[in-house]
């Protein structure tokens, strides 16, 4: 190429380029000018998230937390399980124990077999629904593995547990397996 026909491109170059700035500034005047004119609004940014303590729909961390240290662990399956038996039962759920300290719990005496210290569990009551109901209710969910019913307190304990289901009722602090003989006794069917 010679170099008049390589000066004429640079100068083509760079009065593009000058072109390109003064039509930059030009954008920047513009835009200044519509940003001090008050009846020019810009679109408003997307307003950020509320921080939120929900792990679900109707569950929140707190519901949840160790009620003596304010520590949280829950095992999501139980928490699934919960939501459906809410859909179940169409009722609000007050979850009356969640997790629990294993320092809690031994402090307690109760650190073994706690499946409360794992997460795993929660001792619940149903809003309008007998013991005995939410039981019944609770016993045809499959998730739910462990339930138990206490009478004295009105609450079921549910959890959600590696294991074969179990079911039994609590009694002078004692824990009595529900077999096909005891059933009607407990759970007057």
């Amino acid at each position: 190429m010679s170099e008049k026909k390589q000066r004429d491109r640079g100068s083509s170059n760079s009065s593009s380029f000058n072109n390109n700035r003064n039509r930059n500034k030009n954008n920047n005047r513009n835009r200044n000018r519509l940003n001090s004119n008050s009846n020019y609004r810009f679109k408003s940014r997307p307003k950020k998230k509320k921080f939120t303590n929900k792990i679900s729909d109707h569950f929140s961390k707190n519901d949840f937390a160790c009620k003596e240290s304010g520590k949280f662990r829950i095992s999501l399956g139980l928490v699934g399980v919960l939501e459906e038996l809410r859909g179940v039962t169409q009722k609000r759920i007050n979850i009356i124990k969640g997790y629990e300290c294993p320092e809690v719990a031994e402090a307690k005496g109760q650190l073994k077999r706690n499946f409360h210290t794992q997460g795993l569990a929660a001792d619940i009551q149903i809003l309008n629904m007998s013991p005995i109901d939410v039981f019944k209710e609770a016993e045809k969910l499959a998730g739910v593995v462990g339930i138990g019913l206490n009478l004295k307190e009105e609450y079921v304990h549910i959890d959600t547990r590696k294991a074969e289901r179990l079911l039994w009722v609590e009694e002078n602090n004692e824990e009595i397996p529900i077999t096909d003989d005891n059933r009607k006794q407990y759970l007057s069917e």
